[in-house]
C-alpha cells in the first residue's frame, strides 16, 4: 500500500490517506492530529501568515535541499510527501530553550497578543536558514504575508533586521551579548546525515518515482512523478471529476463548491520543474513564482538581451507574498 511519508519536528509520520479527509490541510493535521497548537489558524486564505511553517525538501531537478516557508492552511497534508516540516515548537520552547529569533523578538518587544508571532518567527527562521549573508532589504521584502494588528510592525522588523549582515549599528546597540546570539543558530544540534543518497535512517520503503495511489474515503489521491503518470490516471479515472494539485494556493481565495473525486498531486514532476535555455528562456509550468523570480534576477544581470526580466521580477514581487510564492 502506498504511503505519504514526512517528518514534523524530526518525528516521522506515514499516512495511507484513510486517516484524513480530502479537505485535511497541513494546518489541520498539525493542530488537530498532532496537538501542536503553536501554529495558528485564522484567515484560511494564506493572507495573514499566522499558519506559516518551515519546510525542507529535495528539489526534483537539482536534488539539492531547499528550505522555504509555506502557509500550512493551504497545503494539503497528502502533498507533504518527503517533506521535513518544522513548526514553532520545533525550533525552541520553554522546556528546551528558545531559538535566538524568538529571544530577539521578545527583546525588541515585537509581540503583544502573540497570535501572529509563530508565523512571523517561522517565516524568519526559513529566511535566515536558507539565506547566506542576509541583508536588511531581504528582511523587508519577505514579510508581506505576515499581518500584525498590535505592534505596528516596527519592533518586529527591527528584531529581524538585527540578524542581517548590514544591520544598523543602533539596532546592535540595543542587544546584549550579540556575538553569542549570532553563534547559536539551532535549538539543538542536528545529528541526521544530510546526504540525499543515504537512506539508512529511514525504515520506510522509498517509492520515489513510482505513481502513488491513496484512498481518502471520498475519492482517491494520486501523486505523480511524470507527465505520463498524469495521463495514466486520467485514462484510468476519466476526466469528469478531477483536479491537479500543485501549490494549492487558490484554495482559500477560490473555494470549490463540490470537491472533485480524483486529486492528482503534480508538485514532484521533474519535467514541470525544469528551466531550459538557448536563445530563449523556458520555465516549466511547475516552477514556483519564487524560483522564477530568482531566475529572472540572475538572467537580467547576466544577459543584456534579458534585462527586461528585472521588470518581470519587480512585478512578481507585488504578487501575493513569499510563502504563497514558494
Amino acid at each position: 500500500m502506498d504511503r505519504i511519508n514526512f517528518t514534523v519536528n524530526g518525528e516521522r509520520f506515514s499516512l495511507t490517506g484513510t486517516e484524513v479527509s480530502p479537505h485535511t490541510t497541513l494546518n489541520d493535521y498539525i493542530r488537530n492530529f498532532l496537538q501542536l497548537h503553536g501554529t495558528k489558524a485564522m484567515c484560511h486564505e494564506g493572507g495573514c501568515g499566522a499558519c506559516v511553517v518551515s519546510v525542507a525538501q529535495v528539489h526534483p531537478v537539482t536534488k539539492e535541499k531547499e528550505i522555504f516557508a509555506v502557509n500550512s492552511c493551504l497545503v494539503h497534508i497528502l502533498s507533504c510527501h518527503d517533506w521535513d516540516i518544522t513548526t514553532v515548537e520545533g525550533i525552541g520552547n520553554r522546556k528546551d530553550g528558545y531559538h535566538p529569533i524568538q529571544d530577539r523578538l521578545a527583546t525588541f518587544n515585537g509581540t503583544q497578543c502573540g497570535y501572529c508571532t509563530p508565523g512571523w518567527v517561522m517565516n524568519m527562521y526559513s529566511l535566515s536558514t536558507a539565506t547566506k549573508n542576509l541583508t536588511t532589504r531581504q528582511v523587508e521584502d519577505s514579510f508581506g504575508g505576515n499581518m500584525c494588528r498590535c505592534t505596528g510592525y516596527r519592533p518586529i522588523l527591527d528584531a529581524f533586521k538585527s540578524f542581517a549582515t548590514d544591520t544598523d549599528p543602533d539596532l546592535q546597540n540595543k542587544l546584549q551579548d550579540l556575538e553569542d546570539l549570532h553563534i547559536k543558530r539551532c535549538a539543538k544540534k542536528c545529528t541526521r546525515k544530510c546526504s540525499t543518497s543515504d537512506d539508512e535512517w529511514c525504515v520506510i520503503e522509498d517509492k520515489q518515482g513510482s505513481l502513488m495511489q491513496l484512498h481518502t474515503g471520498a475519492g482517491r489521491w494520486y501523486k505523480a512523478f511524470s507527465v505520463q503518470d498524469v495521463f495514466k490516471v486520467l485514462a484510468r479515472e476519466g476526466t469528469n471529476s478531477y483536479r491537479l494539485v500543485a501549490g494549492n494556493t487558490g484554495r482559500g481565495v477560490y473555494p470549490l463548491k463540490v470537491e472533485p473525486k480524483i486529486l492528482i498531486d503534480i508538485s514532484s514532476i521533474e519535467d514541470l520543474k525544469l528551466t531550459n535555455s538557448d536563445e530563449n528562456l523556458i520555465l516549466g509550468a511547475g516552477v514556483s513564482l519564487s524560483e522564477a523570480m530568482r531566475t529572472f534576477q540572475q538572467w537580467s544581470k547576466k544577459y543584456a538581451d534579458f534585462e527586461y526580466l528585472a521588470t518581470l521580477y519587480d512585478h512578481l514581487d507585488l504578487v501575493a507574498h513569499v510563502p504563497v510564492r514558494n
